[in-house]
């Protein structure tokens, strides 16, 4: 973290303690009624129900927070609000919480680079990789072993390997010939080359990822495979760089559940499938009952499970954006009352014209 980053948040943990306690929200609620004019110690006793002695502590830590300035006018203090200073602290919070979800995407970013530079010859520290707490393909639950041997024959061993997801959706996309496909958060493109082969020679398959690292991992597969009908591209699923209504069939393996703005994600796929399109997606969901908090206890964002939607959220989000018939089966559990699941859903098909 950037000492840039750490010195606002300091500065806002420091005014958020001195607003923590409900006997200062309402000082500081009374002095800035006051309409621009100070107001005296001696009259801030009565409407807090406090002794002078502990009004006096509270404006003190007030002032000394930078909320209230302080002048001295014979035995009694005055105080008044500092200008700013209120609005000050609102800037921090949204500021931060704008930044926040550019950490969440940067923190993915680098576990997935290390993750696609441990099937590489590049020299790299071994790390934790997503959705898999140790080696790659690793457990029943996440990677490669949710894949039939008969898939892994059909395309390179190192995207076989790479897979970090928690299901195989193009087992259950229900991919035809000459289909348009785009896989979010394709990684080493084991889901990519299978829905090119899928889709055969008339249909195209495009992976989007956001790792320089992965995109060359999944390059170098593809030419190994020989595949022709695919493209992997650079960028975020918050912003899919591809036409409007320009996909008939989205897929993905275990990646919504990272973005840091799902609404964002779940919009931009609406809009990107073509009318009637569809969506055959494989993700760690998380059963109703359970808070953001249980989910965050149950494991880490990169790992796939903090970060996760319940049952419920996850069809909201989808018929929020316009999807019909959402469906989420559970498959398998990943963690306590949290499973890998499919997620089905269609755009809405074309009406007719009149005319």
């Amino acid at each position: 973290m950037s000492t840039t980053t750490v010195v606002p948040m300091l500065d806002l943990a420091r005014s958020l303690k001195a607003l923590a306690d409900p006997t200062r929200l309402r000082l500081i609620s009374i002095v800035a009624a006051s309409e621009g004019q100070e107001a005296c110690a001696c009259d801030l006793t009565a409407p807090v129900g406090l002794s002078q002695p502990t009004v006096s502590h509270h404006l003190k830590v007030l002032t000394e927070a930078g909320f209230l300035s302080r002048t001295q006018r014979g035995t009694w203090a005055h105080f008044a609000i500092v200008p700013g200073a209120l609005e000050s602290v609102s800037e921090l919070i949204t500021g931060l919480t704008a930044a926040a979800p550019a950490g969440i995407t940067e923190q993915v970013r680098e576990v997935y680079a290390s993750a696609a530079l441990q099937l590489t010859d590049v020299s790299a520290e071994s790390g934790a990789s997503c959705c898999v707490p140790t080696d790659l393909g690793s457990g029943d639950v996440f990677g490669s072993s949710l894949y039939t041997a008969g898939e892994g024959s059909e395309i390179p061993e190192e995207a076989f390997l790479a897979s970090l997801g928690c299901g195989n959706p193009t087992a259950v996309a229900d991919l035809r010939a000459g289909e348009t496909v785009l896989d979010l958060g394709s990684g080493g493109g084991i889901d990519v080359l299978l829905s090119a082969r899928r889709v055969g020679p008339t249909g195209f398959a495009y992976g989007l990822d956001m790792t320089d690292e992965m995109l060359a991992l999944a390059r170098a597969n593809a030419a190994k495979a020989g595949a022709t009908n695919i493209e992997f591209i650079k960028g975020q699923m918050e912003d899919i760089p591809l036409a409007d209504a320009s996909i008939d069939v989205i897929i993905s393996n275990c990646v919504i559940n990272l973005s840091a703005d799902k609404n964002a994600v779940v919009a931009e796929m609406f809009r990107v499938l073509k009318p009637g399109g569809r969506l055959g997606i494989s993700d760690v969901v998380a059963e109703n009952h359970l808070s953001e908090s249980d989910r965050q206890e149950r494991g880490s964002l990169t790992g796939c499970i903090a970060g996760a939607l319940s049952n419920e959220e996850y069809l909201k989000a989808l018929a929020a954006a316009g999807f019909v018939g959402a469906s989420v089966e559970y498959t398998h559990e990943v963690a306590a009352e949290m499973h890998g699941a499919i997620v089905k859903a269609s755009k809405p098909a074309a009406q007719a014209g009149c005319c």
